[in-house]
């Protein structure tokens, strides 16, 4: 099987697209038989799975925050039921238009088993919302995806992130972003593929193996800690979603190559969170993801965690 897993990371999802479009031009892969996503790797997910990965380029050389974003009165927020900075209206509208009822039929007519992860506000817990039915697991639970609205509002709650976007209402629950629990969503992917069999999986992730320090660094201001907060909580979680990864592959009897693709930095330290829209750095780093992606499928053919520290 050909296996792709597109982590979070907003606007920083331009360097994954990179990677996409180098699969495609230069080592004919266009199709994967499981995609698990989340945050903005959850939107990219849902045309890859249709191999519309031409479209991906344009959407993320052609957005802008005004296209994802509609900032809201802080203090109405506090005051008036909006637990949220951003109101992502415009957001879903670009899904809507992007996810059409054609896309919408393509995916689910699909061969592959698309995967998007949020988190229930209600439960706490890792939702996977897939086209096609998953193997139980105690660490998510499941929700099979049905209907073009059901698809619409698990990508777009799977895209917002908590406090600085708002929660989304699938059925009776609220959700936010799946990064909150799995950045690089490997869980459903290790409880739904046959460890004795033969596999390929493409890890993309839109942020650094290793953590940013910042040693001689002062944090002034209340932004500062909030966004090195959020870098070191993201570093943590994905060595976790990582370490199970490179656990499974440990205990499998199959041929197991897995493809980590990280760029070698933080791509924007001044928003980690990915929450800047700017085309022209996106350009930067979905050039800098082909780049990556030449260097170490070229010179890892069977497939490792290069520049990873060892599990």
């Amino acid at each position: 099987m050909k296996i792709l897993v597109t982590s979070g990371g907003g606007a920083k999802g331009a360097f994954s697209v990179g990677i996409l479009k180098y699969l495609k031009e230069e080592r004919n892969i266009n199709h994967f038989d499981l995609i698990s996503g989340t945050s903005t790797g959850a939107l990219i997910a849902s045309l890859a799975s249709v191999g519309k990965i031409d479209q991906l380029v344009n959407v993320y050389l052609n957005t802008n925050n005004a296209d994802i974003l509609k900032p809201q009165n802080l203090i109405n927020s506090l005051t008036q039921g909006k637990p949220y900075v951003y109101d992502t209206e415009p957001l879903f509208r670009q899904i809507d238009q992007h996810v059409d009822v054609t896309t919408y039929t393509a995916i689910m007519n699909s061969n592959t088993n698309l995967c998007l992860n949020a988190i229930s506000l209600q439960s706490g817990k890792l939702t996977v919302f897939s086209t096609k039915p998953l193997v139980p697991a105690n660490s998510y639970l499941t929700r099979l995806v049905d209907s073009r609205e059901v698809l619409l509002k698990a990508l777009l709650a799977s895209s917002n992130q908590a406090v600085f976007m708002n929660p989304v209402k699938i059925g009776n629950d609220d959700y936010v972003d799946g990064g909150n629990r799995e950045v690089i969503p490997t869980r459903v992917v290790v409880n739904n593929i046959d460890g004795d069999q033969d596999h390929e999986i493409y890890v993309l992730s839109n942020n650094p193996n290793e953590l940013v320090t910042m040693p001689n660094h002062q944090f002034s201001n209340l932004l500062e800690v909030l966004m090195r907060a959020i870098m070191m909580f993201v570093q943590e979680v994905r060595e976790n979603d990582l370490e199970l990864l490179s656990k499974f592959k440990i205990i499998s009897n199959g041929n197991i190559r897995i493809f980590y693709l990280c760029p070698p930095s933080e791509l924007d330290r001044q928003f980690p969170t990915g929450l800047r829209f700017d085309p022209g750095l996106m350009m930067q780093w979905m050039a800098m993801g082909r780049d990556v992606a030449e260097r170490v499928i070229e010179t890892t053919p069977m497939g490792n965690f290069p520049g990873m520290r060892p599990f």
